[in-house]
């Protein structure tokens, strides 16, 4: 599981049934040891509702589907928790 911040929506104008209405993030990677370092952007489905800024912890490739089956449709990442606070 890594860790991100969400930076906005992607917003699809056709796309095939399996992913209609899937709400689509884009997520900057998050380093925890320095929150603030700027980290590669990466798409990902959104089930739990985060919200652009948002810590946010997700999943890559195929084990993202695992917390979302059999309902998921595939995905490279899925974001599967809101991060409420970093205790040092």
């Amino acid at each position: 599981m890594d860790a991100g911040r969400v930076r906005g929506n992607l917003v699809l104008n056709k796309a095939l049934p399996g992913i209609k209405g899937k709400k689509i993030r884009v997520v900057e990677e998050v380093d925890l040891r320095d929150i603030d370092k700027p980290g590669t952007l990466i798409i990902s489905f959104d089930y739990i509702g985060a919200g652009e800024g948002e810590l946010v912890l997700y999943e890559g490739g195929p084990e993202s589907a695992y917390a979302f089956m059999p309902d998921m449709t595939g995905s490279d990442a899925n974001i599967l928790a809101i991060v409420d606070d970093i205790v040092k």
